[in-house]
């Protein structure tokens, strides 16, 4: 299961999703936000997929996964894949691969963000969801473009990256075939607005989990020394995490 979560995170989600203590959020999407007029242009979604490649720190393996170019130069990620990195690299479209750095990461979250250099993707659109609604998840470094359907707003417990404390985080349940190797890539709903990146598959890969466009602004409006970048740590590396 390389790749779709590290160590303990897996585990976690694992044991939640068996014994279906996923509890409903009972939340709906902000009701001001259908009244909001359309952009005039939509950037493309596939125009912001990201694959990235990293280099284990220590004895942690390399790894490959997602992100959204979320705009200014940022990269959106899961902090999962690059805990235990002491190199990553970043494709974006066309051009080849260039070398990021972890900028900011929140363990409790599992969100993270990459710096790379400024090119020209636009800041991001972001938005809620509710049960039923539709769209697509864009840019899974194996998957690609793959279609979802909203199958329930949820409020999911999972341990920290690299930790053992539980947080809950507000979360989707998409219908959507993803696979390893899909983490962080962005879902998307019909006008091209980001609501949540991957963290999670089933084993089947006919259930997905997201982490919600809430949780994203949160981390994103909350960049500072408590949330900073991830160091390689060797020690921590070796052990069995």
């Amino acid at each position: 299961m390389k790749g779709r979560l590290i160590g303990k995170v897996e585990i976690a989600t694992w044991v939640i999703g068996a014994t279906v203590t996923l509890v409903t959020a009972g939340c709906a999407a902000d009701p001001g936000s259908t009244t909001e007029p359309p952009s005039a242009t939509r950037f493309d979604p596939a125009a912001r997929a990201v694959r990235i490649e990293t280099t284990g720190c220590g004895f942690a393996p390399d790894r490959t996964g997602s992100g959204v170019a979320i705009g200014d130069g940022l990269v959106l990620t899961v902090a999962h894949l690059v805990a235990q990195a002491d190199g990553v690299a970043v494709t974006l479209g066309e051009s080849g691969a260039i070398d990021a750095a972890v900028a900011a990461a929140d363990l409790e979250l599992d969100l993270a963000l990459l710096r790379v250099p400024k090119n020209g993707v636009p800041a991001v659109d972001i938005s809620s969801a509710d049960r039923g609604d539709r769209g697509l998840v864009v840019g899974g470094a194996t998957s690609g473009t793959v279609a979802f359907e909203v199958a329930d707003v949820v409020r999911i417990s999972i341990e920290e990256v690299l930790g053992s404390d539980r947080h809950k985080r507000l979360g989707y349940e998409l219908a959507a075939v993803t696979t390893t190797g899909d983490s962080g890539a962005g879902a998307y709903d019909d006008d091209s607005r980001l609501i949540g990146i991957v963290f999670a598959t089933s084993d089947g890969g006919a259930t997905t989990w997201i982490t919600a466009s809430g949780e994203i602004e949160t981390f994103l409006a909350s960049q500072d020394a408590e949330h900073g970048a991830i160091l390689c740590d060797e020690e921590i590396s070796r052990l069995d995490l």
